[in-house]
């Protein structure tokens, strides 16, 4: 029997998962015939909401366990209401940031082994994808997008997430999970025939 199957994209700002997940999800309609959904968080949920707003410096004076505990809480509901119910009918979810993107965002300045308890009930993706980046290229591309730079929009806070992120990836490896790393600084559509090569390929496990 076909599976539902859970796929991530993770990088840091600007490494265009949005621009690729908006991609990858038609591409992988057409070629299984399969529903696929497109998700991201923070979602548009209760908690997604405010996680933006403090993102965005509309909601101020938020440190980062709460700030932690507000995507470990949006991550439960985005699951339960979404994400798993689509798995059980067999469909293909695409998310844009998920478990990987607490650690290197949050790891900053939270205990590592605190933000994996708090998020210890979240289902594992059967691929995630990391898109590696440079941060002054990221910044860049923020910069042509919108004129206001939010919370972690700082080269050196990037350099220091991107470090987490390889990290992340190096140990998901090691440890014989569904990992890929994939240059996101190469053309748009190179690195998009490049994720649904990944994918397809994940899809084609059971």
């Amino acid at each position: 029997m076909t599976k539902g199957k859970f796929i991530v994209l993770e990088g840091i700002d600007g490494s265009g998962l949005s621009t690729q997940a908006a991609l990858l999800v038609p591409a992988l309609a057409k070629r299984t015939g399969r529903k696929t959904l497109l998700t991201k968080e923070p979602t548009d949920g209760p908690a997604g909401l405010l996680i933006r707003q403090a993102l965005s410096g509309r909601l101020r004076e938020v440190d980062q366990p709460t700030l932690a505990l507000l995507f470990a809480a949006d991550r439960l509901d985005h699951l339960r209401n979404l994400i798993l119910p689509a798995l059980a009918r067999r469909e293909i979810v695409v998310c844009d940031r998920y478990l990987w993107s607490s650690r290197a965002y949050q790891g900053l300045e939270c205990d590592a082994a605190w933000v994996d308890e708090i998020n210890r009930f979240a289902r594992q993706p059967d691929l995630t994808v990391f898109l590696r980046v440079r941060p002054a290229v990221s910044l860049a591309r923020i910069a042509q997008s919108r004129p206001q730079a939010e919370l972690f929009e700082k080269e050196e806070t990037l350099r220091r997430v991107l470090a987490e992120f390889e990290t992340l990836f190096a140990a998901g490896r090691a440890a014989g999970r569904k990992v890929a790393a994939v240059d996101g600084e190469a053309a748009p559509a190179s690195v998009a025939a490049e994720l649904e090569r990944l994918a397809l390929a994940a899809l084609a496990e059971n």
